[in-house]
């Protein structure tokens, strides 16, 4: 299923836009002094980060305080705070906020906003306040049966759409 949308997704990208994305940098990227970025983990850029263990591994690895990370498309956070680790969960709340303290370090997945794993079909983004030092997380509903159609007129396999509009 993902190596089908993997090839749909080669054949509409144009040469050009596939060069481009083939040379971008490999993660993670700082993008200022708080936030860093990657795919899958600081550690390694194809792995899941979904458990304690791995995010306590990740938080030694990354080198600013913010790590948002994606690749598993579920909403997550984890903050080390004085030594305990903490774990937050997907919210339902259409906004939420994650105030940065000072000497905390944070891994934080978003979500996704197509093809979410959390039960919750709505897109799931983030935006970063480095001046407040914090993070403003959003659900936003969108025509999911729109994008659902859309998947299968392209001829991908229908469990893309069937997940789409599950959350799963």
């Amino acid at each position: 299923m993902a190596r089908s949308a993997a090839r749909w997704t080669f054949d509409a990208l144009a040469p050009e836009r596939r060069a481009w994305l083939a040379a971008l940098p490999a993660g993670p990227i700082a993008a200022d002094d708080l936030v860093e970025i990657c795919h899958g983990s600081p550690l390694d850029e194809d792995a899941y980060l979904f458990d304690e263990l791995d995010a306590i591994r990740a938080l030694g690895a990354a080198a600013r305080p913010l790590c948002l990370f994606g690749h598993t498309h579920f909403p997550i956070a984890f903050a080390l705070w004085e030594g305990a680790l903490d774990v937050m969960g997907p919210s339902t709340a259409a906004h939420a906020a994650l105030a940065l303290r000072p000497g905390g370090k944070y891994l934080l997945n978003p979500g996704s906003v197509g093809q979410p794993r959390d039960g919750d079909p709505r897109a799931a983004y983030a935006i970063v306040d480095v001046e407040r030092k914090q993070v403003e997380l959003t659900r936003l509903e969108y025509p999911v049966e729109q994008a659902g159609a859309k998947i299968l007129e392209a001829g991908l396999p229908p469990v893309l759409a069937e997940r789409l509009a599950r959350g799963r």
